[in-house]
């Protein structure tokens, strides 16, 4: 337990000491919603979990893994 907690203290202070300074350098203040989306987004890290297949016949390749990041925005924005 202390190592997951541990390493859950030191992403997040990566996000809150890198990331979110990194981000509104480039595209000025986030809104707590926004900071909550790349907090979750972070954390998860979905893309990791999704698999591709690339070289199948069948339907265009899409990048699975920002399909899925879009689909934790909607939820964090309930779209």
């Amino acid at each position: 337990m202390s190592n997951a907690h541990d390493e859950l203290s030191q992403t997040w202070n990566i996000i809150q000491s890198f990331l979110f300074p990194m981000l509104e350098e480039s595209l000025g203040s986030l809104s707590e919603k926004e900071q909550q989306l790349v907090t979750i987004l972070e954390l998860i890290r979905i893309e990791e979990h999704i698999r591709s297949y690339y070289g199948v016949t069948g339907r265009p390749l899409k990048n699975r893994g920002t399909i899925a990041r879009a689909f934790v925005a909607k939820m964090v924005y309930k779209i």
